[in-house]
């Protein structure tokens, strides 16, 4: 009975010692995880290939990338957006096309992830003229001013709507900018006419990152 006790312990002991390939929590152990996206970019495509747009009007351009098999890229980085004529429309760098004059140009967009650049090119064509007045909301919900960017004819005004919250329109540009607008007060609108061209930034001094345009032609 001894003998076989001790071979029982010696058999038990090396059943522990070997695990079965487990661990303490009871999962298996298995390989390493793969290392991070390694994904070379293969091509970028946008939403839109042609724009036809009016004169004040606005269209956002938007950017996918894919690998080199074709797969898509989650987190490509941020692409960057030109324009040939800048007379006739204007883009910033989210992708926002701005019309200003009739004609036909072209937006640029180009992407880089490491050493690989790929672009892409998008139509727009322009048509009628600048409208002389323009209408911006300033949502109580999300802190936008909607649309971003407004384009006028000089001598033409804006008007911000405000709803249950309060904003400020401060601009950033003063030379020919009108008087800034220090409180928005709650569910009233204000107009600023403006009578040079030029581009006007603005912004709320009340809520950080909220941003907008007045183009003026």
């Amino acid at each position: 009975m001894q003998v076989n006790r001790l071979a029982f312990l010696v058999v038990t002991s090396a059943l522990l010692g070997c695990g079965g390939g487990g661990s303490d929590d009871g999962g298996t152990t298995g390989p390493p995880p793969p290392p991070g996206n390694q994904q070379t970019l293969g091509s970028i495509s946008t939403n839109v290939t042609t724009i036809n747009i009016g004169a004040g009007n606005t269209q956002t351009i938007t950017v996918s990338a894919f690998d080199t098999q074709n797969a898509v890229i989650a987190n490509p980085g941020t692409p960057t957006f030109t324009v040939a004529q800048a007379a006739i429309a204007e883009v910033d760098g989210q992708g926002v096309v701005l019309a200003l004059s009739q004609g036909v140009t072209a937006v640029n967009v180009s992407l880089t992830m490491g050493a690989v650049t790929k672009t892409a090119t998008v139509s727009v064509s322009v048509s009628g003229t600048l409208p002389s007045d323009a209408s911006v909301i300033a949502s109580s919900g999300d802190y936008v001013f909607t649309p971003k960017n407004v384009a006028i004819l000089r001598g033409g005004s804006v008007t911000w709507t405000f709803g249950a919250l309060e904003h400020t329109v401060t601009f950033t540009n003063t030379s020919g900018a009108p008087a800034s607008i220090s409180t928005g007060g709650y569910s009233t609108a204000v107009s600023r006419t403006f009578g040079s061209a030029g581009n006007f930034a603005y912004t709320c001094t009340i809520h950080a990152g909220m941003s907008g345009q007045v183009v003026v032609r």
